[in-house]
């Protein structure tokens, strides 16, 4: 998974900043590069948090419990945490 990650930044830094700089020779300006390349980087991170983003539950482990494996308990009003034992 690690290397998928890195080769999508990688790979959305080389398209987007190669359209940039294409742009960039077309228009003879010095700008399109760097936008190309940080829109690369925004847009690889948007496809990597999409992709990647969830994690799969661990198995056995309920949704909403502890490290433990207890639920932990609603607080009482008026309650502190000292007082809880």
């Amino acid at each position: 998974m690690g290397w998928a990650v890195t080769g999508t930044l990688m790979s959305g830094m080389a398209v987007w900043g190669g359209a940039g700089w294409l742009i960039d020779q077309w228009l003879d300006t010095r700008v399109f590069f760097a936008l190309g390349v940080i829109l690369g980087v925004a847009v690889a991170i948007y496809v990597v948090v999409k992709k990647y983003g969830a994690m799969d539950p661990v198995p056995g482990q309920r949704a909403g419990s502890t490290p433990g494996g207890r639920r932990s308990q609603p607080r009482v009003q008026g309650q502190t945490q000292k007082g809880q034992r």
